[in-house]
């Protein structure tokens, strides 16, 4: 083969990969926001009932942000999630 030829497959192979790849990734992209809106409306209907039961604004939102967490992606996140400490993470504990 001539590499001419070899660019030319290698250039190809690039654009079927790309074609591919950004269906995806705008799939996985819609489906993180939409599970971050479904949980931002549980959210709001759990402040209101918290609110109605008597607790101040701040600690109903504490706990609604507690009990349904924003999903968040980031690179610092992702790799917390691999295993490995994040970036200027705080391990509480001192060597002496």
């Amino acid at each position: 083969m001539g590499k001419a030829l070899q660019k030319a497959l290698l250039a190809t192979d690039f654009l079927i990969t790309i074609i591919v790849l950004i269906p995806a990734f705008l799939w996985f992209s819609l489906n993180i926001y939409l599970a971050n809106y479904k949980i931002g409306r549980k959210r709001k209907k759990m402040v209101k009932m918290l609110n109605r039961e008597g607790l101040p604004e701040h600690v109903s939102v504490k706990i609604a942000e507690h009990v349904f967490p924003r999903i968040e992606l980031s690179p610092s996140r992702f790799i917390s999630l691999t295993g490995r400490r994040r970036i200027g993470e705080n391990t509480g504990w001192k060597a002496e």
